[in-house]
This record gives structure tokens, C-alpha cells and sequence, in this order.
């Protein structure tokens, strides 16, 4: 079989500290093995990555993770197991025909068939009859969730897993400047951000998504056929895993001539809006202040508070482009080395002015450090006039 160049390997220092960070919550918790669920798809499959250097792209995965030993991988047909032996993390990688029963194969071969078994993934993304199997093939284990656990230990990121986003933010910065030579009257969207994917890709970022807005701003899209106007304002955003798998999301507003008076002002609330958010980023604080800090920014512009959207303003990335905590949603207190990703939402009573400026927006990764929080990618915030 053909080897493929896998960019994403993590150290052998990184893999025990994870391994060992992992073990000593499930001694804690009393668990003897945890199934660590995953799907092919940008927001559960980070946490098969975490343990395995696995990155898949489609089907459903397992990682088998006994609190001492040899983990195993698990694979539906969908995606088999040839890619994932490329990582070069785990000796034992399996297909069976019913993944439960697998890893209850697993778990027995373990001496666990009656051990206390945790499901990572078992509150968002397990499946029903994945479950079922595993019980039905080890019926006499007691079965808990353990979701919450392992997400608390990734969410805390390493100096390693800071310097692969800080790379990651490099490349998307690298994309924005060469997208911005395709940014003029005349162009399709798709076209702009088909070049956003290839340069991308080229780079070696390992998946991800680039989206426009155009006022009127109904939504953020992958691209239409619709022809780029003198008079627009575009707001693009480019969420990408990069080589290692660590995800950015930033967001930048572009357009071919100066903002209006309103423009500038709605920009200038969304400026400061962000920065609130983020100065609110400390270490030893709920996630849930950054709420109130984006609210009392937007009360003194005369802007309703943001509590009733049920939209992020915020959110832990990693190698899942959504981890907790969730903002609002999933409350964490803020630790240092957390990595937050900020978009803050914005409520705009008046219908017609919400459709002219509520995509004018601003997104970037933040860490958290005992000496305050520290953007990621951009520095500061430019509503940039592209030449046409």
C-alpha cells in the first residue's frame, strides 16, 4: 500500500501528556475504559483525532481507551481503516461488520466485560444502535457517560497545540491577501471563494469553509453564481483546520468604496463590541461574562442586549472547530491556555437596517493567559477598500 504523507503527527512528549492528563480524570471517575465516538465531520471528529492522530473524513470511528495499555480504533465500512494506520499512533485498527459488537469485542479481550465503561460523545453524537450494541455485547458493564470529562481536559491546550493554531491562523492570513486580488465588480462569488479553497488546500490545511455575506445580509453562504457590484459590501469568512488539524476562524469585511456615516458607525459598535468581548476573556472567570460584556457595550450604542438570540458569540476551538465551552450554552470557567473563538452576536430591532449592516461582523481565535487574553491571527480590525 502507497504511504501517504500525514502532516498532522503530534510529538511523542504531547501524546503522553494527553494519555496521561485522560487517565488520571478516569481514575478519578472510577472508569477502566472510555469509547471515544467520532463522525467524519469538523465538529466531533477532533475528539478521535486527540487520542489517535486519526483525521477522518467520513463514517463513524471509535478509539477504545483502557486506563492502562494499548488503545484500538474502530471503523464503520464507510471509511475503513487505511488512511487511519497512517498516523502511526495505534497498533491494533479494526473494521468489524457491527462496530458496537467490536467494541465489545475490545472491552472483553480486555478482561472489562464487566469493568465501568465511559462514552465520550454519548450526549451529542453517539449513535442509538452503536450503543445498543456495545451494551447488548457487554451487558453486565456499567455504562456512564464521560463526554464532559474528556472535553475538559482538550479544552486546556498546550504549548504545542498553541503553536500548531498560531501556524494555522498564518496560512489563513496568507489566504485572505491572496483572495483579495480576486475581489472585484464583476466576479462570482463562487469564484472568490473557490480560490479561498485552493489556496487552502495548497497550503496544506487539512479541511474547512469559506463563506460570504453580501447586503442585503440574509445569511453567510458557500458561494452563488451571483456577480460581485461595485456598491457591495462583502463580509468573507474562512474557518479552516490547518496542517495539524487546529482550527481559526476569521472574518473580514471588504467593499470597493469608503463606508457611509451609518456604515462607519455600525463598524465602529462592532469594533468595540469585540474588543469587550475579549478583554472579558480572563482566566478565573465564567465564559458567560463575555455576555455581558458584549451587552454592555452594545447598551451604550443604543442596541438591545444579545441574551435572546440563540446564536454563539463564542466557542473553545481546537481540533474540533466547536469545543466547549459554549457561549452561551455551555458554561466553563476560563482557564489559562483556553483557546476561544469570538463572533459576537448582535440583535437589530429595525428589520431593514439589520438586512443593510448585520453581517458587517468580526471573528478571531483568542487565548487566554494568566497575563489576559492574546488574539490569535489578526491584530486589529480593518474594514478594508479594495481598488477595482
Amino acid at each position: 500500500m502507497t504511504q501517504v504523507p500525514v502532516s498532522h503527527i503530534t510529538s511523542d512528549a504531547e501524546r503522553a501528556r494527553r494519555y496521561a492528563a485522560l487517565r488520571e480524570v478516569m481514575a478519578a471517575a472510577g472508569h477502566d475504559a472510555w469509547v471515544i465516538c467520532s463522525r467524519g465531520d469538523e465538529f466531533v471528529r477532533g475528539r478521535v483525532q486527540y487520542v489517535s492522530d486519526i483525521f477522518q473524513w467520513a463514517g463513524r470511528g471509535f478509539v477504545v481507551f483502557p486506563s492502562s495499555g494499548e488503545a484500538t480504533f474502530v471503523v464503520d465500512p464507510l471509511w475503513g481503516t487505511g488512511y487511519a494506520m497512517q498516523g502511526r499512533w495505534l497498533n491494533d485498527y479494526r473494521q468489524p461488520d457491527n462496530a458496537g459488537a467490536g467494541i465489545g469485542e475490545v472491552l472483553s479481550d480486555l478482561g472489562l466485560a464487566k469493568g465501568t465503561i465511559g462514552v465520550v460523545g454519548l450526549v451529542d453524537i453517539t449513535c442509538v444502535g452503536d450503543y445498543n450494541d456495545m451494551r447488548n455485547a457487554l451487558p453486565n458493564a456499567t455504562w456512564q457517560d464521560a463526554t464532559d470529562l474528556f472535553d475538559d481536559v482538550r479544552m486546556i491546550k498546550s504549548q504545542e497545540e498553541i503553536d500548531a493554531t498560531y501556524e494555522t491562523g498564518k496560512l489563513v492570513r496568507q489566504v485572505f491577501r491572496g483572495i483579495e486580488a480576486e475581489i472585484r465588480p464583476g466576479v462570482e462569488e463562487l469564484d472568490v471563494l473557490s480560490e479561498a479553497h485552493r489556496l487552502a488546500r495548497q497550503l496544506g490545511c487539512m479541511e474547512g469553509i469559506a463563506l460570504m455575506g453580501r447586503a442585503p445580509f440574509e445569511c453567510f453562504g458557500p458561494g452563488t453564481r451571483g456577480v460581485i457590484e461595485k456598491d457591495d459590501i462583502m463580509v468573507i469568512d474562512l474557518e479552516w483546520g490547518g496542517p495539524s488539524g487546529y482550527w481559526v476562524e476569521v472574518r473580514r469585511v471588504y467593499s470597493f468604496k469608503p463606508p457611509t456615516a451609518e456604515q462607519q458607525k455600525f463598524w465602529e459598535m462592532r469594533v468595540e463590541s469585540f474588543d469587550a468581548v475579549v478583554q472579558a476573556m480572563k482566566a478565573g472567570e465564567s465564559s458567560d461574562t463575555v455576555l455581558d460584556a458584549r451587552d454592555k457595550c452594545y447598551e451604550s450604542w443604543g442596541y438591545p442586549p444579545a441574551k435572546s438570540i440563540n446564536s454563539f458569540t463564542a466557542h473553545g476551538i481546537g481540533v474540533d472547530s466547536l469545543e466547549p465551552p459554549w457561549i452561551p450554552g455551555k458554561e466553563r470557567i476560563m482557564q489559562e491556555n483556553m483557546i476561544i473563538n469570538t463572533h459576537p452576536a448582535v440583535a437589530i430591532p429595525d428589520p431593514e437596517k439589520g438586512a443593510m449592516l448585520g453581517g458587517i461582523s468580526i471573528a478571531d481565535n483568542v487565548l487566554v493567559t494568566a497575563d489576559g487574553p492574546v488574539r490569535m491571527v489578526d491584530q486589529v480590525d480593518e474594514w478594508i477598500v479594495l481598488d477595482c
